[in-house]
């Protein structure tokens, strides 16, 4: 792995605006699971993050057998089952009508930031990456080598390691 840091207008530009994205998706996500009494889960790859489902601490909304079952495979998350539970239509359609009308359906583009320092997100799936910012100051760690018109100077891992411990 390789370590390097990007300060380029551009890049913070970039950076700016899927922080933007995603705080709103985030406070999407919040308020529509408050509609269920839940908090939302959102599920997040190389590309993209997008709202996932909503998961319960208590008391489920209306009736447990409404609801997809909370698994490790599909992220503890829950809603509602596609079919309607026998004698329960008229409340799974209820139900589903008001997941359908208010789910946030947006999601962030990740892949459009990855231009801006650099980096092309399909070699990012075999070299992995991290990254952070600090100030106004990307960090990245890749086994990826960024373009060389893009502004990012590779440092030691000792910066690096440096500047994420005074991010926290």
């Amino acid at each position: 792995m390789s370590f390097y840091k990007i300060s380029t207008p551009e890049a913070n530009a970039a950076w700016d605006a899927m922080q933007q994205a995603d705080a709103a998706l985030r406070q999407q996500g919040s308020e529509f699971a408050k509609l269920f009494g839940a908090r939302p889960v959102f599920k997040n790859d190389v590309t993209s993050t997008s709202f996932h489902g909503i998961r319960f601490h208590g008391t489920t909304y209306v009736s447990e057998s409404l609801w997809t079952k909370p698994t490790n495979n599909n992220g503890y998350c829950s809603w509602p089952k596609s079919k309607a539970p026998r004698g329960m239509s008229a409340e799974h359609k209820e139900l589903t009508a008001l997941w359908n009308s208010n789910r946030p359906k947006n999601s962030v583009d990740v892949s459009a930031f990855y231009p801006a320092i650099g980096l092309d997100w399909g070699i990012l799936f075999m070299t992995g990456f991290s990254m952070f910012r600090h100030a106004n100051t990307i960090y990245i760690e890749t086994g990826a080598k960024p373009k060389a018109d893009a502004g990012a100077v590779e440092i030691l891992g000792s910066e690096y390691n440096a500047a994420k411990r005074e991010a926290k």
